[in-house]
């Protein structure tokens, strides 16, 4: 598997090239404005199933190692199966951990564990938590530019929603391809912070006006808790406002935007 987690310098990558850090993405989109985002029945019992769908191929796939461990005597061939079967459980773990948050996120019952941390360590601790991914053979993750300032946030739960805007970009990226991930100040007063997730890719326009609902990615339905999930949880939850941005020329960029401090 192989995954290069880049470091890049701000002039090679300005954010600038992207989007105008004071505008808002979804400006010239179909976009909803930033309100308290809801979800219907139909989208909470799809996110359901999605979310089952997922759980239930980690399961098989955890059990089908756990067999041919207990089949074989082979040292390094258990080695192998047993550092597969962990992966999958950590698997199971988070896509529980985000289905909760989901769930939480929908019903105004998630309770913050706001700390101050660094735009830096978030940035990095969500290409690190990709490494060992399956999606991202392949393919590279870069850190570009971001501002050396803290955010006062719950980071887990930041984390989860970037981990997963990351993983919705390399889906959609060729192998070869690279995804690029940063922050960048939006406000005079350096007083909000945007996430940004950027890859080549180009989102058509049909899609475009249903990507936020029921447990939809930009490749399908039934993936996770879908970027309606992931756009709850940024809204909902965090008190940010999740948009994205997707033309031919530039290319596709998901973003949350945070205030720095509450």
């Amino acid at each position: 598997m192989k995954l290069i987690i880049m470091f890049q310098d701000t002039k090679k990558y300005p954010a600038s090239a992207f989007f105008s850090a004071e505008n808002d993405l979804s400006a010239d989109s179909n976009q909803a404005p930033p309100e308290k985002t809801d979800s219907r029945p139909d989208d909470k019992n799809q996110a359901a199933f999605s979310f089952l769908h997922d759980l239930l191929n980690s399961a098989g796939g955890l059990s089908g190692f756990l067999e041919m461990m207990a089949e074989t005597d082979d040292s390094e061939k258990l080695k192998k199966y047993a550092s597969n079967a962990l992966f999958l459980c950590g698997s199971m773990v988070e896509e529980i951990n985000s289905y909760q948050d989901f769930l939480r996120a929908e019903t105004g019952t998630f309770r913050l564990a706001a700390e101050e941390t660094k735009v830096s360590d978030i940035l990095e601790s969500t290409a690190l938590k990709l490494k060992e991914h399956d999606v991202s053979k392949g393919r590279t993750i870069e850190v570009a530019d971001f501002p050396e300032v803290s955010v006062l946030t719950d980071k887990v739960l930041l984390s989860r929603v970037l981990v997963n805007l990351v993983k919705n970009a390399v889906e959609n990226t060729e192998q070869g391809g690279s995804v690029r991930i940063g922050a960048v100040k939006i406000s005079k007063a350096g007083d909000n912070i945007r996430f940004w997730v950027r890859n080549d890719g180009f989102i058509p326009e049909e899609i475009q006006s249903r990507i936020f609902s029921g447990p939809f990615s930009s490749k399908g339905v039934n993936r996770g808790i879908g970027l309606s999930g992931i756009r709850m949880i940024g809204e909902n939850a965090l008190g940010g406002h999740v948009h994205f941005k997707s033309t031919k020329e530039g290319g596709t960029c998901f973003c949350i935007d945070l205030p720095t401090r509450e």
